[in-house]
């Protein structure tokens, strides 16, 4: 087929090919751009959405942190006097253990004339007055004294036999020894 149109008719349908075309182009980069638009919109939604929740649990959970500000304050102070109490509990002198550990050390034929203990006794130097029988139990209440847990450092520190004395006449040997009570032995 022979197109006998005119070159005039020829150039105006080619232009008008290329009008619809760019036309067509411009729909297509408007429709581009208005998704673009839309998509942006709804992401800043979305975004927006999420920052309001996250700012309303931030808040949440900043309430709950300082209604267990309370319980944390509570919890410290009772961890304080726990541990003001491990330290007074490890300062106890628990004299019951220290009587009944020295009347387990002496020996038959020994009697104390007296015990008085009190707190600056332990780790300290102090005497510890008896009578005995003999030499022998003076001396076994000094070994025993020794071999125990509960002294350290023991020696006599006077050993009289006052055999004259009327009113010690079952236990004539006067002894006073002087102990350092350990603070271990409580």
């Amino acid at each position: 087929m022979i197109n006998l149109l005119p070159d005039d008719y020829k150039k105006e349908l080619r232009a008008a090919r290329t009008n619809v075309m760019l036309f067509r182009y411009n729909i297509m980069t408007l429709a581009a751009i208005g998704f673009l638009v839309l998509s942006c919109g709804i992401f800043y939604v979305i975004l927006t959405e999420n920052k309001r929740s996250a700012e309303e649990s931030n808040s949440a959970n900043i309430t709950k942190a300082n209604s267990y500000q309370d319980t944390k304050k509570q919890a410290d102070e009772y961890r304080t006097n726990l541990l003001t109490a491990k330290q007074i509990l490890a300062n106890e002198v628990n004299y019951t253990d220290v009587i009944f550990g020295v009347t387990q050390l002496l020996p038959t034929g020994v009697v104390l004339d007296n015990l008085n203990l009190n707190s600056k006794d332990f780790g300290n130097q102090t005497i510890i007055a008896a009578h005995a029988k003999s030499y022998e139990a003076a001396t076994k209440l000094k070994q025993n004294f020794e071999n125990s847990k509960l002294f350290s450092n023991v020696y006599f520190q006077t050993i009289n036999n006052s055999a004259g004395d009327s009113t010690n006449k079952d236990y004539p040997i006067s002894v006073n020894v002087s102990v350092k009570i350990n603070k271990v032995a409580q």
